[in-house]
């Protein structure tokens, strides 16, 4: 008998199909991927960026504070203190932040398997975590990646509230971190969470309005007090902020559609090229699938946290497309993550039940045909903008190595604390030296900034650093020093004058 059972029992078992990884393990394995494909793709040993450097050397142990202008808020900074504060390392930076974001990405997403507990959460994460954008941020000390988070997980507990004890607190920490990164990012992800809050009229969702309130408080307190003691008031603050971000009603779409496959940012001068035909079907594709993941949860009877992402999405996107007079990709970082959740609504429900049990879809016979359609359409979204964040970030790789460059042979001419670094890079070379800082982006200006001449006068030793620009008259019989590649430097005599 155990003879003629055994292959019963071997069948049996060959048979049973095994059960797949639960949503939680797949979000888990998204989130290391994420963590891996930054290391491979975006070299650690990547340079500072200018943004990263203003950031990073707000609470530096080993560099003064470059100019922190009125735009900026310090949830990057003190994101970013932990490390920057015991050593000078950024190969340590990058790593941090490496598991910085691939945790964030858990964690935000991780929220919404208590609102959708099936396989769209992890590849929303997935499809998000892919973007270009999020691979060349992720371990960069910026703060789009974690607006974009924090409002995923924002979004999330809002879904949760009357399910969950914690969704309350989760929210107004989501909009607290979120307004200490971009405070005018939280208004907009505020926005139509408060309206679902009223149009719910209920009791534990009007508390909502509190919970987001206190959250929005805290970035929004630390950014008054900071209008009023560094920069002379609340109506002056703005108006240097909007100065420097060119705001005002306008019309930017073209300009981000150029940029969808670079360069990082449209301003300046910078040439952005033409609209690529295929960065711009990809781009099109994301409202479009949206609307398909709102329609399957709508069939499904669980519309409402998929409509809300959607609209959040929208409405954090419109101020940058409409608002901000210039592109710059990573700004509509938290639409993409949020409309990845719709998109992967789409993905699944329609590779899953093909157009519907009734309709065309009654039969089976179009489910494979759309399922494959579905996992066609994600291999695209991976292979795309795997290529884009691998040029960006060889392009960004090279320009960094030979900032560099410049720096060593300047530590190895001498350039030590007190010293001040004004030009080209100059935040760069400064922060790397650590010395003071001041850079220039279009051309130096005719007559030495007030800031670099007190400074100079003070005993700071001056260098001027630069490749292409011309130099002002006041600076032209200083003693030069040619660096490697197109890199030279101009020291200033004692004064600095």
């Amino acid at each position: 008998m155990t003879v003629t059972r055994r292959p019963r029992v071997l069948a049996a078992a060959v048979a049973r199909p095994r059960s797949a990884p639960g949503p939680v393990l797949l979000l888990a394995l998204v989130s290391v991927l994420y963590g891996v494909a930054q290391l491979v793709i975006v070299s650690p040993w990547m340079g500072i960026g200018w943004d990263e450097t203003v950031y990073a050397s707000q609470y530096a142990g080993h560099a003064p504070p470059a100019v922190f202008s009125a735009p900026r808020a310090r949830g990057v900074p003190l994101l970013v203190a932990p490390v920057v504060a015991v050593t000078d390392s950024v190969f340590a930076l990058r790593l941090y932040l490496t598991l910085l974001s691939s945790l964030a990405l858990f964690g935000a997403y991780y929220v919404w398997l208590r609102v959708r507990a099936d396989r769209s959460v992890p590849l929303a994460a997935l499809l998000f975590g892919a973007c270009w954008l999020s691979l060349f941020y992720g371990n960069e000390a910026m703060p789009n990646l974690y607006v974009a988070l924090g409002a995923v997980a924002a979004t999330g507990f809002f879904a949760l509230l009357g399910r969950s004890r914690g969704a309350l607190v989760g929210l107004g920490a989501s909009l607290a971190l979120v307004s200490l990164l971009r405070p005018s990012d939280s208004l907009f992800l505020a926005v139509p969470l408060g309206v679902a809050a009223l149009v719910a009229a209920d009791r534990r969702r009007l508390l909502a309005l509190v919970a987001m309130a206190a959250g929005l408080a805290v970035g929004w307190g630390q950014w008054l007090v900071e209008a009023l003691t560094r920069f002379g008031g609340v109506a002056e603050r703005l108006r240097a902020a909007e100065e420097a971000n060119l705001t005002g009603l306008t019309v930017s779409v073209l300009e981000h559609a150029q940029a969808l496959d670079g360069p990082s940012l449209c301003r300046f001068g910078v040439r952005c090229g033409e609209v690529s035909p295929i960065a711009l079907v990809w781009w099109l594709a994301i409202p479009a699938t949206a609307v398909l993941g709102v329609w399957v949860a709508w069939r499904a009877h669980r519309p409402g946290p998929v409509v809300l992402a959607a609209v959040t999405g929208l409405a954090v996107a419109l101020p940058y497309l409409f608002y901000v007079g210039y592109a710059a990709p990573r700004f509509l970082m938290p639409a993409y993550a949020l409309l990845a959740l719709p998109v992967a609504v789409a993905a699944t429900g329609l590779g899953r039940d093909g157009l519907g049990r009734d309709g065309f879809g009654r039969d089976g016979r179009w489910r494979g045909a759309v399922a494959g359609v579905m996992a066609a359409g994600v291999l695209a979204h991976l292979a795309l903008q795997g290529a884009y964040a691998y040029k960006m970030a060889g392009n960004t790789l090279e320009t960094r190595q030979a900032i560099g460059r410049a720096t060593e042979e300047l530590r190895r001419l001498g350039v030590r604390p007190p010293c001040l670094v004004y030009g080209q890079s100059g935040v760069q070379i400064g922060y790397l030296l650590g010395c003071e800082s001041q850079g220039v982006i279009q051309g130096f200006a005719s007559r030495t900034p007030t800031r670099v001449r007190q400074l100079a006068e003070g005993g700071h030793r001056l260098v001027m650093v630069y490749t292409d620009l011309p130099l002002p008259r006041y600076a032209r019989d200083w003693d030069e020093v040619v660096l490697t590649g197109r890199w030279k430097a101009r020291f200033a005599p004692a004064g600095g004058r």
